[in-house]
């Protein structure tokens, strides 16, 4: 049971760190400008850092937080990316390439929510 819920925290924190390769990938291609590459560093260090905590062993009181956590940031994360988006491209957000992008972030940021409920729901039978 240890190591299934220790693979799911593994794909979380892998997942968080797909934010930023796939940037950089876009970022070279041309089709995302530097400040989002900086923005997926940002959604980056916050889902990696909170995937790697919840490795760790705590205590009881803050492992819950810890796993809420990893359910809110990519709450947060679902909803900021078109606004952001939207905000610094304008119409151009329409074209197909980014719109690839927007859907291929919003697809990270579901599996992220459903990996960290799958966290906290094995947290609970524990």
């Amino acid at each position: 049971m240890k190591i299934i819920k220790e693979k799911i925290n593994l794909v979380y924190t892998l997942l968080g760190l797909l934010y930023f390769i796939f940037k950089v990938i876009w970022y070279i291609c041309g089709f995302v400008y530097f400040k989002g590459v900086i923005l997926g560093l940002i959604a980056t260090v916050l889902t990696t850092f909170i995937g790697i905590l919840s490795f760790r062993k705590y205590k009881e009181a803050v492992k819950p937080v810890l796993h809420w956590l990893a359910v809110l940031i990519p709450l947060i994360i679902i909803p900021l990316t078109p606004i952001i988006m939207i905000h610094n491209l304008g119409h151009e957000i329409f074209q197909i390439e980014k719109i690839a992008i927007l859907i291929i972030f919003e697809c990270l940021a579901i599996t992220q929510v459903i990996f960290a409920l799958l966290m906290f729901k094995r947290l609970k039978k524990n």
